[in-house]
């Protein structure tokens, strides 16, 4: 069964309008809260409200039954249907206002804003136009559940409302969206969960713009009856001005032996998390009647390895334990989440996560979240930027873990050589003999020409090297022979390159040697004899 709910309304004509334009509706049966402040003067705005609040109760009484199986619980009637169902009765409010201008001349253009509350099956449904609003009470703070559609709240949210600005908009109350003025209308319409303890006020601006700050009505409420609580609403407007018609609606639901603690718990906690930063309270809300509770016993199983993943786990209370195979890596506690990315991508778990001890948590299916991406576009876009940027962070910090893990590399010294090629014998010193430059040749150049591979002499160059050689008391003078016939001498030092020639002068060349082919070319260097033999010795 049900909370009761205790309800009271109040609406006043202020101390300036000669008349109430303003609208209020209550029907306990259908837990439906209507607030409407009406426009167009002579007393059009009056009508365009009272049509409203009539032709919205209508439409949802005529699915009474619908609202009626919601209520026990009725798993063929989901909450996206009673939304829906709460949407079009405001379309249809919209259509009875557009209808009753077209037919009288008079009543052309005549509007009025609209906020509605369904209380339902332990859901809120909100339907919201204009700029009258809707405050949520619970567990010691206030948010305000609806966004006004004024010219005001639209250059604050573009951050172009400076002092200069507002000093020059003549009509500060004028609305961007307004029921009846045209033939269709676009309605912000959303739902949550619903607490013990909940207390919810609907009221016109000619309330709430007399309260700049959602704290302060905090105080202005706190403790009072529903009954005493909106006649002081009222009196503080009229103390502060009362410019306007004044018309405040408080519902509150009975505590019942509960309280909204871990209501309260679970909105903190997705407020908590990178993924839902930015969200206004009414989108945390709507993200929070997403996710479904789940509570876990010792060492029950809330994922396993390898099998698919298709949702996102947030920890409430208690703790859990990851394991990879049989070891242990890792411990969630109170405000960690795990499995975010299952949310964008199918893939299978990589740990195994189990209860450790008694455990609440918050699960989050990836159907439910596309559901939210599709359905509601502000709260999509906003969802996803901060998926890039959470993702953006990882992957930075990934990049730079990797950076630091290549230093170390690089920085570790290279022991291979000591290790493979180690030796106690003392180190000798190896000269290194400088070649001696390669003499051009003047013939064209081929891959053999250029090839230092030594070749054996030919029989005839032997049997010439053997007639000049030296007698056996001569010191003998080191040469190699190699391909070209460059004859260059290694125990004596390189030569430098040969000064240029001169462009008008031929190169002269000697004849070869006797027993040379005539087409190979001696560019052989002269061969300077050793220290202490005679120059003339060949």
């Amino acid at each position: 069964m049900p909370a009761p709910i205790r309800t009271h309304a109040r609406t006043d004509v202020g101390r300036v309008r000669e008349h109430n334009e303003d609208n209020f509706l209550v029907d306990r049966v259908l837990g439906l809260y209507v607030v409407c402040d009406g426009m167009g003067g002579h007393a059009s705005g009056e009508v365009a409200s009272s049509i409203a609040v009539q032709a919205l109760r209508d439409a949802l009484k005529k699915d009474e039954d619908f609202l009626h199986d919601f209520s026990k619980g009725d798993a063929s009637v989901r909450p996206e249907d009673v939304k829906n169902l709460v949407e079009s009765a405001a379309h249809a409010a919209n259509a009875a206002v557009f209808a009753e201008a077209q037919r009288d001349a008079a009543k052309r253009g005549m509007g009025t804003t609209l906020t509605a509350l369904v209380l339902v099956g332990g859901y809120g449904f909100i339907a919201h136009v204009g700029d009258s609003r809707c405050y949520l009470f619970r567990g010691g703070e206030v948010r305000m559940l609806t966004e006004d559609h004024s010219v005001i709240n639209e250059l604050k949210r573009r951050g172009k409302l400076t002092p200069q600005i507002l000093e020059k908009i003549g009509n500060k109350n004028a609305v961007t969206r307004a029921v009846g003025v045209y033939e269709t209308v676009e309605v912000d319409t959303f739902h949550f969960l619903t607490g013990p303890g909940d207390r919810y006020l609907l009221c016109s601006d000619g309330l709430h713009g007399y309260v700049e700050r959602e704290d302060e009505l905090k105080s202005l409420v706190e403790g009072l009856g529903e009954e005493i609580a909106t006649q002081r609403l009222i009196d503080v407007a009229n103390e502060r001005g009362g410019k306007d018609n004044i018309t405040a609606v408080i519902a509150t639901i009975s505590q019942d032996d509960g309280d909204a603690s871990d209501m309260v718990l679970a909105y903190e906690t997705l407020a908590g998390m990178p993924f839902f930063r930015h969200l206004e309270p009414r989108e945390l809300l709507r993200v929070q009647a997403m996710a479904r509770p789940r509570a876990f016993k010792d060492s029950d199983m809330v994922v396993n390895e390898g099998t698919p993943g298709d949702s996102i786990f947030v920890v409430l209370k208690g703790n859990a334990k990851v394991r990879k195979g049989d070891a242990e890596i890792a411990k969630f506690e109170a405000g960690h989440f795990f499995g975010e990315m299952s949310l964008i991508e199918k893939a299978p778990r990589s740990a195994t996560v189990v209860s450790d001890g008694a455990s609440q948590m918050l699960e989050i299916a990836r159907g439910d979240f596309f559901k939210i991406l599709r359905e509601e576009k502000d709260i999509g876009v906003k969802l996803l930027w901060n998926f890039v940027t959470e993702l953006s962070k990882r992957l930075r910090a990934t990049s730079q873990n990797l950076a630091a893990v290549k230093e170390q590399i690089n920085a570790v010294e290279d022991l291979s050589d000591a290790l493979l090629f180690e030796d106690d014998s003392p180190s000798l010193a190896v000269p290194v003999v400088p070649r001696a430059p390669r003499v051009p040749s003047l013939r064209a150049v081929t891959p053999e020409a250029m090839s230092d591979t030594i070749v054996p002499p030919t029989p005839q160059e032997a049997a010439a090297r053997a007639a000049s050689a030296p007698l056996p008391d001569e010191e003998p003078q080191t040469s190699a022979v190699i391909q070209r016939r460059r004859v260059v001498n290694i125990t004596s030092e390189p030569e430098p390159p040969p000064a240029p020639v001169d462009a008008e002068h031929e190169r002269k060349t000697d004849p070869p040697p006797a027993g040379e082919p005539p087409d190979v070319i001696d560019d052989r260097p002269t061969v300077v004899p050793p220290e202490g033999n005679d120059p003339g010795q060949t």
